[in-house]
């Protein structure tokens, strides 16, 4: 099944094979590697999405439980590196255009995230504020 893998434990990220994995809620392509996320569950199992919107989208419609969750994985806007969520800075502009039109980048560090504000504008935002 694209866009589902599983995996023995949570050791890290699956790669994501970008122009060929699926995301898991809305069924495009996962093209852009800026943007890409997953989230694994407890038992190992990997989804992968296009865009943080779908993931966050796929978690509120129960198409997975909070709590069967792990870990969720979001790319380095600069690096393109899969890191934990809880780790990232987050930026919202409307001059990402990422490809569900979320505008939400992932920063691992706060200096990259100025250098891409003072470039590009937008709002700073937490993990947090995107659940809401």
């Amino acid at each position: 099944m694209l866009g589902v893998q599983a995996c023995t434990g949570n050791n890290g990220p699956i790669p994501i094979k970008y122009g060929s994995d699926q995301c898991a809620y809305c069924k495009m392509t996962v093209s852009d590697p800026r943007f890409g996320t997953q989230l694994q569950t407890n038992k190992g199992r990997a989804y992968n999405f296009d865009d943080i919107q779908c993931m966050i989208s796929f978690v509120k419609e129960s198409k997975v439980e909070k709590e069967e969750i792990a870990v969720y994985y979001l790319p380095d806007y600069i690096s393109n590196e899969l890191k934990p969520a809880t780790e990232m800075f987050f930026l919202k502009s409307d001059e990402l255009k990422s490809p569900m039109r979320g505008n939400i980048a992932a920063f691992s560090n706060a200096e990259d995230l100025e250098k891409t504000q003072a470039s590009i504008g937008g709002t700073t935002i937490t993990w947090d504020d995107l659940w809401k």
